[in-house]
């Protein structure tokens, strides 16, 4: 009886050893697939950020061998800089009018694209082209269109007798942020496009079925189904959408450079001018160091509303 109970403890004690091998090995594996990817974005984005923290806290620039410890007193500077929150209002500019641009507007477009019968694949290539290219291909080309001189805006309105609405698109203070929003939309509608067809493809059809028997109409069955069904995608391309505006810079130093006076200047913009045009490297690691925190704010409360109202 004793020999049988010890047997059982024994075999009880090596199932739990075991078991224990197979998780430690199971970590292992783990460990060892996420290990690469862990120590490049240590090298290539932890680090940076903690060492932009660090030069943010001296007055340095850039090409000193010394540099003097100044606490907060850059942040406390930036407080003060109307340029600085000029350039934040800006960003936050940026982001309202992205988001009314991009967001329902791609998702429209999806839908529409998704009800082609004949030529889906041409209409997909088409709108997803302009994202292949790189923002400064980008800025060229819509800076050739805004030519208030041979650009085919202005020739078109003066071609049909409106030429009291040509304008210089990029010159006047009231119109460039509209005007840079509107080329960056044009290059990234096709990205969330594509992300919006690939969730209309996860949408049950058996609802728009159940929909058409009750009489529903498209827009019915636009707000009432697509949208509700979407709603991962859609918090997805918010979050993009957000990120990119907040981080704006090749696009807007392309056409602009921040002009004119000032009136299209964003943080990245302002940061890059600080470090390399005034060698105020520290101040600039202080101006980058908030908009990181305003970026990951607004992506962590974005994420909070999103699981809250789950």
């Amino acid at each position: 009886m004793n020999l049988s109970i010890d047997l059982a403890t024994r075999m009880e004690k090596e199932k739990v050893r075991t078991r224990k091998k197979n998780q430690l090995k199971k970590r292992i594996v783990v460990a060892s697939f996420l290990a690469p990817a862990l120590l490049l974005y240590f090298v290539f984005m932890l680090y940076p950020m903690l060492d932009a923290f660090r030069y943010s806290l001296f007055d340095w620039n850039g090409a000193s061998a010394s540099m003097n410890f100044v606490g907060l007193e850059n942040y406390a500077a930036l407080m003060n800089d109307s340029l600085f929150l000029r350039s934040l209002g800006h960003n936050l500019l940026w982001v309202v009018l992205s988001l009314m641009l991009m967001v329902l507007p791609t998702l429209v477009l999806a839908v529409l694209i998704s009800k082609v019968k004949k030529g889906r694949t041409f209409f997909r290539a088409a709108f997803y082209l302009p994202s292949v290219l790189s923002l400064a291909v980008v800025g060229v080309l819509w800076s050739k269109i805004y030519d208030p001189t041979m650009g085919p805006i202005n020739t078109f309105l003066r071609a049909i007798g409106l030429e009291f609405l040509a304008r210089n698109w990029l010159g006047e203070p009231l119109l460039v942020i509209p005007a840079l929003v509107i080329a960056g939309t044009w290059a990234f509608y096709g990205l969330y496009m594509i992300l919006f067809l690939a969730g209309l493809q996860s949408i049950d059809t058996q609802m728009y079925e159940a929909a058409d028997i009750d009489g529903a109409g498209p827009i019915r069955k636009f707000w009432y189904i697509t949208v509700p069904s979407l709603r991962n995608t859609m918090n997805v391309v918010v979050s993009m959408v957000i990120i990119h505006a907040l981080k704006g810079f090749a696009l807007i130093w392309i056409m602009t450079q921040g002009g004119p006076f000032y009136m299209s200047e964003v943080v990245s913009t302002y940061v890059y001018k600080s470090a390399f045009s005034m060698n105020q490297v520290s101040y600039a690691a202080a101006q980058s160091v908030v908009l990181g925190i305003i970026i990951i704010t607004f992506t962590i409360a974005f994420n909070y509303y999103r699981e809250r109202t789950e």
